[in-house]
């Protein structure tokens, strides 16, 4: 049995000692996928969670259907009749990545055929590059190259394509760079100033297109970077949410869009989410913000209550806003008011660093002798967007924001990690931070839960990291520790240097160069990993 120093035995005491109200699902962990075997379907200038139809001619739908997808949850369903054209049927998404890394693109894809003759069948992928999500969003919207960086790049506008063979109909089939190289860009082929990277997934069906036979799905689409997947919902798994929906039947979160039914949400997993797998994100916003809400009734047992949460965009701007509120009830259903003067209302501006999580804590708590006869409490996370001149809506493209790591409970906020775990090469400096005013953080790398005697920074110090570790950490303030915050941060090797090139051989001398080493640079974007944001919102149909 593990024996406690006097620092140690004290936290935990007081940990210990302090009630948790009973937020459910505060980290998005649970949520309903879509009902197997339903079909959601889109037209031009709609999409799915974290993607965009730019062109079709017949439309695209997902299919959510775990036995017939490449890996789970569902697939992209390029319907039948394709026309001769790949510039006729566009999926894409505007990813986020850096120009200081290679990258490498892969994708799996099933012909439904009559027979296994796929022929003349083909999927094009054509990544083009963006300085900024804007120019990005623009060119989804134009159906147009617009400012991309490509046309300066090693590779200009380039198209890498796959035509399906006489016996590659009724399988998946999987495409990397194993298998088509050029789906590898290496740093010389990312054009300089690359922050986003518009995926461009095509179909079509030659010689003479317009069979109401065949049709082509897509899964597991991936842009890995630093080794981590950038792109949201490759594998169509995340469930859109829309007015009224709740994340889980029967109880916790449900979306509030004031009745408007157009306004999209969605929840599921990404490499970016802080706590756990997934996140919740809205995808589109107004400038009011009873239209964007997320809401839970919950007891509160007795806790000290103080809202916290953690917001991420990649569009900040200050007329980009949070508001928390927490009003008290005397029954579970959160209908019955509490005495007026309970309420917690705070507002948050979201212009901090693009990709990186912003901590938001409110100001005022309520303990138990205020709120008195309450026993429920309503928390609702409200979103607005005000953008545009006026200042009284979303500009000319709309700005996401995903929400994570969300607490009722007053203590002391769980630390954050800046860059987030992934792969890095040769070393990171990870900087570890918390909200929690002069909070020491106490940390271990090989996965262990930190105590008194670990090692410790103060919040916004750093760690260095030269080997693969588990980071591990804790934050400590007031005689109380936080919640534990781990990650897993992956060290590879510098690469190799190029070989040098040929000899040349004449009359008797020979000359060879060897050029410098590559110079790569650490770096990981802890973003919504290129979440496709719409330009113009309609309304899914089902079908």
């Amino acid at each position: 049995m593990k024996r406690l120093t006097p620092l140690a035995l004290a936290m935990a005491l007081a940990y210990s000692a302090s009630a948790s109200a009973a937020l459910l699902n505060g980290n998005f962990a649970e949520y309903d996928p879509p009902q197997d075997g339903s079909t959601a379907g889109y037209d031009q200038s709609e999409g799915p969670p974290g993607w965009y139809v730019t062109a079709t001619v017949s439309g695209g739908s997902v299919v959510y259907d775990a036995a017939g997808a490449a890996t789970s949850g569902g697939y992209w369903l390029y319907e039948a009749p394709i026309t001769r054209g790949f510039g006729d049927s566009k999926f894409e998404q505007c990813v986020a990545v850096t120009d200081a890394e290679a990258l490498e693109i892969s994708y799996s894809v099933f012909a439904d055929t009559p027979t296994v003759d796929a022929t003349a069948l083909g999927i094009r992928v054509n990544p083009n590059f963006y300085a900024n999500l804007e120019d990005c969003l623009e060119a989804q919207a134009l159906d147009a190259g617009g400012n991309r960086l490509s046309d300066g790049g090693a590779r200009p506008n380039d198209n890498v394509d796959f035509t399906l063979g006489a016996d590659d109909g009724n399988q998946w089939i999987v495409r990397t760079p194993d298998q088509e190289p050029n789906l590898r860009y290496t740093t010389a082929d990312i054009p300089d100033g690359t922050r986003f990277m518009n995926l461009s997934m095509r179909a079509r069906d030659r010689p003479d297109g317009g069979r109401t036979n065949v049709s082509l799905r897509l899964d597991d689409i991936r842009v890995v970077q630093g080794g981590v997947d950038r792109v949201i919902n490759g594998s169509f798994t995340h469930a859109p949410l829309f007015d009224g929906a709740p994340l889980v039947t029967g109880g916790g979160w449900v979306v509030n869009r004031g009745g408007d039914a157009d306004l999209k949400a969605a929840v599921g997993p990404t490499t970016f989410a802080l706590s756990g797998d997934n996140v919740f994100y809205f995808e589109t916003l107004t400038g009011n913000f009873g239209l964007n809400g997320l809401d839970q009734c919950f007891s509160l047992d007795g806790a000290d209550i103080r809202p916290s949460l953690f917001a991420l965009t990649q569009r900040p701007d200050p007329e980009l806003q949070i508001r928390v509120n927490v009003d008290f009830f005397t029954d579970d259903s959160c209908t019955t008011e509490a005495a007026s003067g309970l309420r917690i209302r705070e507002d948050f501006v979201l212009d901090g660093e693009a990709g990186e999580w912003l901590p938001l804590v409110a100001g005022t708590s309520r303990g138990p002798g205020e709120y008195a006869d309450a026993t429920h409490a309503l928390l609702s996370i409200r979103a607005r967007d005000r953008t545009n001149a006026a200042g009284d809506g979303p500009g000319e493209f709309t700005r996401a924001v995903a929400i994570d790591d969300v607490s009722v409970a007053a203590g002391v906020a769980t630390p954050t990690f800046s860059p987030p775990p992934g792969s890095f090469v040769d070393s990171v400096t990870v900087t570890l931070s918390s909200s929690t005013d002069g909070a020491v953080i106490y940390y271990t790398l090989d996965g262990s839960d930190p105590d008194d005697t670990s090692a410790n920074v103060p919040s916004g110090g750093t760690v260095e990291i030269t080997s693969s570790s588990t980071l591990t950490a804790r934050a400590f303030a007031d005689g109380e520790f936080s919640g534990p915050r781990a990650g897993d941060y992956t060290i590879t090797a510098p690469p190799p240097p190029p070989p040098p090139p040929p000899r040349e051989l004449s009359t008797g001398c020979s000359v060879s160069g060897q050029p410098s080493p590559l110079d790569p640079t650490l770096w990981v974007l802890a973003g919504l990993a290129g979440m496709s944001i719409l330009w113009r919102r309609r309304r899914t149909r089902q079908r």
